[in-house]
């Protein structure tokens, strides 16, 4: 029997796994780092408890490239994530393309039913929380308007991804989400993870 999957949250187990390439490949975009303290915490809310009430971690970034991306999987690298970092060996990465509504469950179930050591918002703070992360991670503000946001996720390309780096608990709780802007010049990143061992 297969063991429990671990990506509860991201990837389905059967991805295939894409090797890393090494950054400075002309091909990639350069990118440049957007941002701010304050998009960090609001990217993060979804997961936010998993920190604050467990052993989580979270990654939480935005960047703009100098050309559209051609693939994420090539791109992710070169953006020096610590989720996808690992001394020892070149990491690998699984991503999966996937719909706003797949980014949407994953965020609901982080935020509603919590990490490995609380019990989560429950539904209606954690349907807030998701929607307040996924807004910002398609680069909307608390000042615009429902409409706006939700055109903004239905028109970035959404992704989930994984990797083999020691970064991620790799128990039950992992999380990695990519949204890319419709002209394929705008990248944010969540990544988050916990664990129930100390």
């Amino acid at each position: 029997m297969a063991p429990a999957t671990r990506f509860s949250f991201g990837p389905a187990y059967d991805r295939e796994t894409v090797p890393l390439l090494p950054a400075g490949n002309g091909s990639i975009p350069t990118a440049s780092e957007t941002t701010t303290p304050e998009t960090a915490i609001l990217t993060s809310r979804a997961v936010a408890n998993w920190a604050a009430k467990s052993n989580g971690r979270i990654e939480a970034h935005s960047f703009a490239l100098d050309a559209p991306a051609g693939s994420l999987s090539a791109l992710l690298p070169t953006l020096k994530l610590a989720c996808l970092t690992d001394d020892k060996r070149r990491p690998t990465v699984s991503v999966d393309s996937c719909d706003a509504a797949r980014v949407w469950s994953i965020l609901f179930a982080a935020a509603s039913t919590g990490g490995a050591y609380n019990h989560g918002l429950c539904g209606a703070y954690g349907r807030l929380e998701a929607w307040k992360s996924m807004a910002v991670l398609t680069g909307s503000v608390a000042t615009d308007a429902l409409a706006d946001i939700e055109r903004r996720v239905r028109e970035h390309r959404w992704f989930a991804f994984d990797t083999s780096t020691p970064w991620f608990g790799q128990v039950a709780w992992d999380i990695g989400i990519a949204a890319m802007s419709p002209d394929r010049q705008t990248v944010s990143v969540l990544a988050a993870t916990d664990t129930d061992t100390d």
